[in-house]
This record gives C-alpha cells, structure tokens and sequence, in this order.
C-alpha cells in the first residue's frame, strides 16, 4: 500500500521510466512503467515530489547519449519544473561519508552515485523510492536508516 501524503525523492530509475511513459501512448508503455506513471500521478496530488541534483545528472548522461538528445533534455527540464530538486550541500555530504563508512563495515556496499542519492533523501527525510536492487543494501544500515520503498511489482 502507498502512503500517498509521504514526501518522496524518487531515484533516477523511477524518472526515467515516468519520462519514458509520458513519450508513449498509453497502450504502449510497459507494465512498469504504467505502474510508474500512475502511482506518480496519483501521488502528486497529494504531496510534493523531490529529485536530487544527482539524478537530474545521470538523466542528462541518459539524454546525452540519446537518438533524440534535444527532445530528451528539453523532457527533463519541464520535468524539473513539476518536481523540486534538491542540492547536493555539505549535510548531504555527511551523511553520504558516515553510510558509505557503515555499508563498508557490513560489507554491502552501494555505488557513490546511488549512494549520494540515498544520502539525499536521508538528509532532507524524504522517503526514497527506488527499483534499484542495490538499494536493498540499505536495509543492512541500523545507525543511519533510510526510509525506503520499491515500486516493483512482487511477483
């Protein structure tokens, strides 16, 4: 069940897949990002919706490498302006060295990038949601927990 009135950063994988859909008619979307697509409509409603500095890049890696490199900027950019992004600053740096030190000790570790997303949500106690594998790494964190969900579907 989504909470829908929770404050959420979403990941870079669940952007993509919401930006993929909006290009596609309805009918040919996959069933992920349909599920995507209608759980970020419905949530917006309710709720302010967030994106790190961080993702915004690696979106823009995407489009970079892209057939259709303008079309896929110009996507993210109107997509910013519905979804406030939030600053990699000096706290979210902390918090990224002190998980990064705890995912080390466990050893579980995560991908920087990956890892400076979750430390974003963390720092600005948002609910970080993601269909990235990786993640589940996090759960192994006891001093420095990030909320997190996933939005696949469990078979």
């Amino acid at each position: 069940m989504i909470e829908e009135d929770k404050k959420r950063l979403l990941d870079t994988n669940i952007c993509a897949n919401y930006l993929n859909a909006l290009r596609k008619k309805e009918n040919k979307r996959s069933p992920e990002q349909k599920r995507i697509f209608a759980n970020v409509e419905k949530i917006k409603q309710n709720t302010q919706l967030y994106i790190s500095q961080v993702t915004v890049a690696e979106l823009r890696f995407g489009a970079e490498k892209s057939q259709s490199r303008e079309k896929n900027l110009e996507r993210i950019e109107k997509f910013k302006e519905a979804i406030l992004e939030l600053k990699v600053d000096d706290e979210v740096w902390d918090v990224f060295v002190k998980i990064k030190a705890e995912l080390s000790r466990v050893g579980r570790p995560i991908a920087d990038m990956d890892l400076l997303i979750a430390a974003t949500a963390k720092r600005y106690n948002l609910m970080l949601t993601s269909n990235d594998k990786d993640m589940d790494n996090l759960d192994f964190l006891t001093e420095n927990r990030v909320e997190r969900e996933s939005w696949e579907k469990k078979v």
